[in-house]
């Protein structure tokens, strides 16, 4: 091949196993540019009835609880005396479905709809619901931690926060095929209409928001290094040759 052809090779690597470590330009020096990664497909079945059902959730235990003039409220609601110093520990997860009233349900509905529908889809089960239920639990009782022993928590908003932290988190991390000063520019825009209240009331739990928030942020790092080949072995790259001379490249 001539010193100034081109050509671009793709290289799809198998499923479970890494893009390959180290490829030989015969052809002379390469650059590489990612094209697909593990969030450039559609996410996976049932990942639609996962978000219908978390929502339908968080609607049903709300209206149970608000039966009888929100007589069970108290009971499922996550609070110090309950929780910490009874050992109620289910209640820091039942605070997470049961609402104080119908605007409380919807705004957070929509939010848990929309990355349940992306967790799922492109992390499976063990990050949504299963992860996303832990953290929210213990989001729930690091901020118990810092009221004092008359405030009750309820409401989806820490495991939405959660949700948000992680799934910004990731895109940053995994989306190569994006230039970062894009990736970032999503990031912000998204993280602002999500996070950034409209208005700010006193009755609500803007440090369990904070709390949920970094929780997810870490939560990220820790999973994307567990399963940093798997979520690089999605990758699709494409090489750019552009000398005579060989020469070793990662796409890593």
């Amino acid at each position: 091949m001539d010193g100034g052809s081109r050509r671009d090779l793709k290289i799809h690597s198998s499923k479970g196993e890494p893009t390959a470590g180290k490829i030989t330009s015969m052809a002379g020096s390469s650059t590489y540019r990612v094209r697909e990664t593990l969030l450039s497909g559609k996410p996976r079945n049932w990942s639609l009835e996962v978000a219908t059902l978390s929502v339908a959730a968080i609607q049903a235990v709300s209206l149970l609880a608000w039966r009888n003039g929100a007589a069970l409220l108290p009971t499922l609601a996550a609070t110090s005396e309950g929780a910490l110093k009874e050992r109620e520990y289910w209640r820091l997860l039942t605070a997470v479905a049961v609402h104080a009233d119908v605007m409380h349900v919807v705004s957070n509905a929509v939010f848990l709809a929309f990355f349940a529908y992306l967790l799922f889809g492109y992390f499976g089960f063990w990050v949504f619901p299963v992860l996303g239920l832990a953290m929210a639990a213990l989001t729930n009782y690091f901020s118990l931690l810092t009221y004092p022993p008359e405030v009750s928590l309820v409401g989806a908003s820490g495991l939405v926060y959660w949700m948000a932290g992680f799934w910004l988190s990731t895109y940053l991390l995994v989306e190569r095929s994006v230039n970062p000063g894009k990736r970032i520019l999503r990031a912000v825009c998204l993280a602002l209409l999500v996070l950034l209240p409209s208005t700010f009331q006193a009755n609500v739990s803007y440090r369990t928001h904070a709390i949920g928030f970094g929780l997810g942020v870490v939560s990220a790092l820790v999973y994307f290094q567990g399963n940093r080949n798997s979520i690089r072995s999605a990758e699709v790259v494409e090489l750019e040759e552009t000398s005579d001379d060989p020469e070793e490249i990662s796409p890593y």
